[in-house]
């Protein structure tokens, strides 16, 4: 009776340790070192879902005048309705802190007309780093095979970079990818892509702002 026991209790851990659903909720945390030094050759924009008719005129931006010696904090929650009737919402908390920067700026954050990513105003570099947490809720996300979804800076010149972050939540039932604590040195477009599968290509040499 012992050994069947023992039996069942190995073959449940076998079961539960084998389930490789592509519908379970997935966290990333803690980006190697060499994470803000990798420059991602290969990848796909993930797109925003397409507005309803009434909603195509709609945009998502906020601006607030920042005293660098001070910092701030900037909370920006919207939504739209997708054409399929669905609500798409998104969400951006970046923080600020005390001598990022020198005087007073008026800092803007855009959501970007096609794909899942915020344009951030004015573009500068920074003393210290600002945080960023940033989520999206109602994406389609069914095509994208688990594992390799990002957050990323989106370089004008079309290349992508990874940022140093705590790590990233993606659950693809309900559309969500969420990044916690991205650590920003300088303003650009920062979003979502879909990462190749397999291995990344590391540069030493190439280094964020």
């Amino acid at each position: 009776m012992k050994s069947f026991s023992a039996i069942l209790l190995v073959t449940l851990i076998l079961l539960i340790g084998c389930d490789n659903s592509p519908d379970l909720s997935v966290n990333y945390f803690g980006d190697a070192p060499q994470a803000s030094l990798s420059k991602i050759t290969e990848y796909e924009l993930i797109p925003l879902p397409t507005k309803s008719p009434l909603w195509m005129d709609s945009v998502f931006t906020m601006s607030k005048v920042i005293n660098g010696a001070v910092g701030g904090r900037m909370i920006l929650e919207k939504y739209y309705i997708a054409e399929d009737g669905d609500s798409v919402i998104m969400g951006v908390d970046l923080r600020i802190p005390a001598g990022a920067f020198q005087g007073n700026k008026t800092i803007t954050m855009v959501l970007d007309d096609e794909y899942c990513a915020f344009h951030f105003y004015p573009q500068m570099v920074f003393d210290d780093t600002l945080r960023l947490f940033q989520y999206f809720e109602g994406l389609d996300l069914e095509e994208y095979p688990t594992g390799t979804i990002d957050f990323v800076y989106l370089a004008d010149d079309g290349s992508v970079e990874l940022v140093k972050k705590n790590g990233v939540q993606v659950v693809k039932p309900q559309g969500i990818v969420r990044v916690q604590n991205a650590k920003l040195v300088h303003f650009s477009r920062y979003g979502w892509v879909r990462k190749p599968a397999g291995p990344e290509q590391i540069y030493p040499d190439i280094q964020n702002y």
